[in-house]
């Protein structure tokens, strides 16, 4: 798993123990913030790029038979509406 997968993995984790949830222009600040940068090595800009990023780490998860922690990625990471962003 990729490093900034891993940091979405870890984030979705502290979320989930905390009760709260982050939006993709919140996941945007924070990756940013972090200096975690986008596969071509820009920053965030966005909700676009933070979406991919939520399902590409939720699936990878799921395909290693982590479903557990991709729960807490499916349930951590919303779009503005509320609805869940790994959609």
């Amino acid at each position: 798993m990729s490093p900034k997968k891993t940091f979405i993995k870890d984030l979705a984790n502290h979320l989930a123990n905390t009760g709260t949830v982050m939006s993709g222009p919140e996941l945007a600040n924070h990756l940013n913030r972090n200096n975690i940068k986008t596969d071509s090595g820009n920053t965030y800009a966005g909700t676009q790029g933070t979406y991919s990023l939520v399902k590409a780490t939720y699936n990878e998860l799921m395909k290693n038979g982590d479903s557990i922690n991709a729960d807490k990625v499916a349930l951590a990471f919303v779009k503005e509406d509320g609805t869940y962003a790994y959609l």
